[in-house]
């Protein structure tokens, strides 16, 4: 039966292969041929922005599941701020239009980024407009920067504040017979949580709601001042729900003109003074922008090192992987074009160990060449611990730091086991051969042994950091015990050292190394699409986490979190919550 069904997966896996291979052998074969239209920018142009496809860090991320019959490219948050500064130089472009129909599902942290780029472009004196349909908040703060909203009259902006919601497993635990064992370090280290509570702690709580609370007012800020409508005005609005209607919207001030999506291209019309169709003569989006200008070539780089999803032992494309991140910086090392790095992070950490052999190679990296720490959405625990071997960190307005602090789970399936049925005995030569068994859980001793390591390992972490960032072990100690910090609250503590995106990292990082006339190249590299899908087809994890993905973003985290139980081996830095605007 087995040699059966092993020939069986043979032959669909063949069969996949030899599709996806006649596939590549089209594709290449229409770019021979000329297929694709040279794109040309026109005099009277407008960068037309749209946010319908996710904006990726860096091509490691790219999911080759989503293949199309027709290649799509992918969108980089790099190559979107590098576009928007040239066409504010670009004598073709006349302005910018955000055409922001449907939710993003783009990340704060990068609207905050194109946010910045766009307000220097308006510096200019060029306009940006926006169209908005139906708006998530991210959208709209986005929007908000525009010299006018226009907004369809059946339209929606959810503009409502910021709230948390946190799913507790122990419930669930208790009624199966499954018992979940830890061992931390620090009150506030909350990734535990989940699997020994029924509700939030009071700490918990505490830097939840100071979290919530100081993005929320940043936000309102940021629109307040570009929309000149007053905080109390904004608070008042997402009390109400008034952007749900598009006549409340409006008297809210959430959004300038109630029009249809064609009544905006008249106005654009008007704007450039053409009567030309818009879309085939003055529209040009960001990717085919990027087409017309000429790559930057030179024989000095910078590379960025991104550093994004949970840090796990093992290889692989899902999460920061140690021994593809392990290859990474030493490719970096040895290559001599590169004269500072950035490592952007996007990361609430992981492995205790992966964590410390990653920063233990960016250190050697580090004695040859500058190393530059950008923090996009979250760089806590483990995400945190890495940036230590740096000159400099920036983190974004809504980054969140920190979490400084470990903690230990083992999973006890005793109950589950006794209660259909199922004992065990043993036979060992020593006193703690069998430390731990899924089906008896730890020994006193095992436990009291697996409590010394969480504390050694949370002080060489506060050691580390103390360090790295300069400050005495003491300080660092009472900023610790797992509590996170906004950005601007990290910068106050010296956790950070300056507020800015990966704009303002590469130029410092370009400063820092000395040199003007740099390229940027991207690392872990990506594996060729045809050797990444051999590699997953056998890696179930991460195939059902694409196919997951593709279909419910929610369900795709708890799966997550779940899995990531298994992966879990010895001392955990993890701050596993994620926070969505």
């Amino acid at each position: 039966m087995k040699t059966f069904l092993g020939r069986v997966i043979a032959v669909v896996v063949g069969i996949f292969l030899f599709i996806y291979l006649c596939f590549l052998l089209l594709t290449a074969l229409g770019s021979f041929l000329g297929d694709e239209e040279k794109i040309s920018l026109k005099k009277n142009s407008i960068l037309h922005i749209q946010l319908d496809d996710s904006i990726l860090e860096s091509p490691f991320e790219a999911d080759f599941f989503s293949f199309k019959l027709k290649q799509t490219k992918n969108i980089y948050l790099y190559n979107v701020l590098k576009e928007i500064k040239n066409a504010a130089d670009d004598e073709n472009i006349k302005g910018v239009f955000l055409d922001l129909e449907f939710p993003s599902q783009t990340s704060i942290n990068k609207i905050s980024e194109i946010r910045k780029a766009l307000a220097d472009f308006k510096t200019s004196g060029k306009f940006v407009y926006a169209y908005t349909n139906r708006t998530d908040q991210n959208d709209f703060f986005l929007a908000s920067l525009a010299d006018s909203i226009f907004h369809h009259p059946m339209g929606s902006i959810e503009w409502k504040g910021l709230g948390s919601e946190v799913t507790f497993y122990k419930n669930l635990g208790d009624k199966y017979g499954i018992e979940f064992e830890i061992i931390r370090h620090g009150k506030y280290k909350s990734a535990v949580e989940p699997f020994i509570r029924t509700d939030l702690s009071e700490e918990n709580k505490f830097q939840m709601k100071t979290l919530l609370t100081n993005f929320w007012g940043a936000l309102v800020s940021k629109v307040s001042e570009s929309r000149k409508v007053s905080p109390e005005e904004l608070h008042q609005a997402a009390n109400q729900l008034a952007g749900l209607n598009a006549e409340e919207a409006k008297r809210a001030k959430l959004i300038d003109v109630l029009a249809q999506k064609e009544e905006v291209y008249s106005f654009l019309k008007q704007k450039l003074g053409t009567d030309e169709d818009l879309k085939e003569n003055h529209f040009i989006n960001w990717v085919d922008y990027a087409s017309t200008k000429k790559e930057k070539y030179s024989s000095q780089k910078i590379a960025i090192l991104y550093a994004g999803g949970n840090i796990l032992p093992g290889e692989g494309s899902t999460g920061i992987q140690s021994r593809t991140y392990l290859d990474a910086i030493q490719a970096i090392e040895k290559n001599d074009a590169v004269k500072a790095v950035v490592l952007r992070i996007n990361s609430g950490g992981g492995d205790a160990v992966t964590s410390d052999e990653i920063l233990f190679q960016l250190k050697k990296l580090h004695t040859k060449i500058p190393i530059i720490v950008s923090i996009g959405d979250v760089a806590a625990s483990g995400g945190y611990y890495i940036a230590q071997s740096s000159d400099r960190i920036f983190a974004e307005d809504f980054s969140i730091t920190g979490s400084i602090g470990v903690f230990g789970i083992i999973p006890n399936f005793r109950d589950l086991a006794n209660s259909i049925g199922i004992t065990t005995d043993t036979v060992s030569t020593n006193a703690n051969t069998i430390y731990y068994s899924p089906l008896r859980g730890l020994t006193p001793f095992a436990k009291e042994k697996l409590r010394q390591s969480v504390e050694k390992t949370y002080d060489r972490f506060t050691e580390i950091v103390a360090k790295g960032r300069k400050l005495p072990i003491a300080q660092v100690d009472s900023l610790g015990g797992g509590r996170v910090y906004t950005a601007s609250e990290a910068l106050q503590e010296n956790l950070v050292d300056e507020l800015g995106g990966i704009d303002k990292a590469i130029s410092f990082a370009a400063q820092k190394a000395e040199i003007k006339d740099f390229e940027i190249v991207h690392y872990p590299k990506r594996a060729d699409n045809l050797e990444s899908l051999i590699k997953e087809l056998n890696l179930s994890t991460q195939i059902a986490e694409q196919i997951i993905g593709t279909q419910n973003t929610a369900l795709l985290q708890q799966y997550i979190q779940l899995h990531s139980l298994q992966k879990m081996k010895g001392i955990q830095m993890w701050w596993p919550y994620q926070i969505h605007f």
